[in-house]
């Protein structure tokens, strides 16, 4: 399982995500943790060049990313809410994907989506990056396996200290389906 993290910082995402593939690796579940907004990653200008040759002419970290993503079934994005959307970590690193888009090398990928907003939800949603990365998924063949959202996680680590059940049960959703597909 490849776990693609939204947020640069040390915070509730990149808690979540460590949290997540302890756990799997515990039940030999292998995954592997890529964070796009510490990488070397370029804008796409939107030149289309990769709609014909299925490669990016960028040369940057974007080329090891869509190795792994290629070798992995399970795709997680956890994503904290920015302005009530994805963050625009994760927005860079979508459009860097166009290469596997126009081959259809994300068709059949199985993905999870986690949204982490920071307000409560009647005051700040997540939904709406939820609905973004399912948008992404469904153009790209990506079949959504689970999504959830968090909220109320403002701080640090609010994600560990006060959403243990939740977590608990989203990790045993996580490792329910990677074992039944």
């Amino acid at each position: 399982m490849l776990i693609i993290v939204g947020s640069r910082r040390e915070g509730n995402s990149w808690n979540l995500a460590n949290k997540i593939k302890s756990i799997l690796k515990d039940e030999r579940i292998f995954s592997d943790i890529i964070v796009p907004g510490n990488q070397r990653i370029h804008l796409c200008t939107g030149c289309m060049d990769c709609e014909e040759s299925g490669v990016c002419d960028f040369t940057d970290d974007m080329k090891g990313d869509i190795e792994k993503i290629l070798k992995e079934e399970y795709l997680l994005f956890i994503t904290p809410t920015r302005w009530n959307l994805l963050s625009g970590d994760i927005k860079i690193f979508i459009d860097r994907l166009n290469p596997l888009y126009s081959r259809q090398s994300l068709k059949g990928k199985k993905g999870m989506i986690i949204s982490i907003g920071a307000k409560a939800k009647d005051e700040y949603s997540s939904s709406l990056a939820t609905s973004s990365l399912r948008s992404f998924f469904e153009s790209a063949g990506i079949e959504c396996m689970l999504t959830k959202e968090f909220d109320n996680c403002l701080n640090f680590k609010d994600i560990l200290n006060n959403k243990e059940d939740e977590i608990n049960n989203l990790i045993e959703d996580i490792k329910k389906i990677v074992k039944e597909n």
